[in-house]
């Protein structure tokens, strides 16, 4: 076990077991809690962390930004805390349900991509975060995720500034003490990592993915928050950042049905960039080909196909 990393899962009101909560069915070589505003009815052998009340009530007078959605931001953040007060160096967060984590890129008119059947794939989560740590050892960043499966496969893109969400690690002597934003609690940190000139870094092959939502039927978790709250959300982020951000209604953009008059939220941020200095570029580059060639080369078993 080492004591420099802890790996978090951030959860709250989604009772019962990993089937529940599929994050808590990968293994991990580091020491691990869930960290929960409200852990009744849940089935676990990972030790479960409650966040204090003393901690609720600074966060609320402190950093709650409304009373729509702030358990996720205060339970990130507390997540923090308890990770810098028990002496790691480094916290992974990841949201609690996370059915998969997977490679994915393109050379040429080729893609490779790891599949269940891939060797060694139950290997690949502690895989892909112990790069995040080489990331964070070796460059300026304060945190280095993934990004959700679905988006376009990265091709000449390895390592960029982006914004990085459900599954990442973070540097804890070089970030934020808390999380905001209701609903739009990464872009908020991202936003104060760019007034502290600390970038925000993604390994754009490493994705991961969700249980998917089901049209609003599933409302664990934080899910009925973000279905009642309609275009509220991101109502402050719209006040403390409008210079950045801005939101509204839209039949465009991904996850939107093609359907006549159906519309949904959506966001936009300004795009910027902090710049990111490495120290050591020939470990980061060795480090993730050694990856492609564990996990994602061109066997029988590794999905090809010509990119439209």
């Amino acid at each position: 076990m080492s004591n420099e990393v802890l790996i978090a899962e951030i959860s709250g009101k989604r009772p019962g077991t990993k089937e529940d909560r599929p994050t808590e069915k990968f293994n991990f070589d580091w020491d691990k809690v869930i960290i929960s505003n409200n852990s009744e009815g849940y089935e676990t052998d990972w030790p479960v962390i409650n966040v204090p009340n003393d901690y609720q009530e600074w966060y609320k007078e402190h950093a709650k930004m409304s009373e729509s959605a702030y358990y996720a931001p205060m339970n990130r953040s507390y997540a923090i805390k308890y990770a810098r007060e028990h002496g790691y160096k480094y916290l992974v967060q990841l949201d609690d349900n996370i059915i998969s984590f997977n490679i994915r890129y393109a050379v040429g008119d080729k893609s490779y991509t790891t599949l269940v059947s891939t060797p060694n794939i139950e290997e690949l989560p502690q895989d892909m975060f112990r790069y995040f740590k080489t990331v964070l050892d070796n460059t300026n960043a304060g945190i280095v995720g993934m990004t959700l499966a679905g988006a376009s496969l990265p091709s000449s893109d390895w390592l960029r500034e982006r914004y990085v969400y459900s599954a990442f690690m973070l540097k804890l002597d070089s970030i934020p003490d808390y999380y905001q934003g209701d609903f739009e609690d990464d872009i908020e940190f991202r936003l104060k990592l760019k007034e502290m000139q600390i970038p925000s870094l993604m390994v754009c092959p490493f994705q991961y993915i969700k249980t998917a939502q089901g049209d609003n039927k599933d409302l664990t978790g934080n899910r009925k928050a973000y279905k009642d709250a309609g275009l509220k959300r991101g109502e402050h982020m719209s006040k403390i950042h409008g210079d950045m951000y801005s939101r509204g209604w839209s039949s465009r953009g991904s996850g939107v049905k093609r359907k006549r008059g159906v519309k949904k939220f959506r966001h936009k941020v300004k795009p910027f960039k902090v710049g990111a200095r490495v120290s050591n570029i020939n470990e980061l580059k060795q480090g993730i080909l050694d990856l492609f060639a564990k996990y994602a080369t061109p066997r029988k078993d590794v999905v090809k196909y010509k990119q439209q």
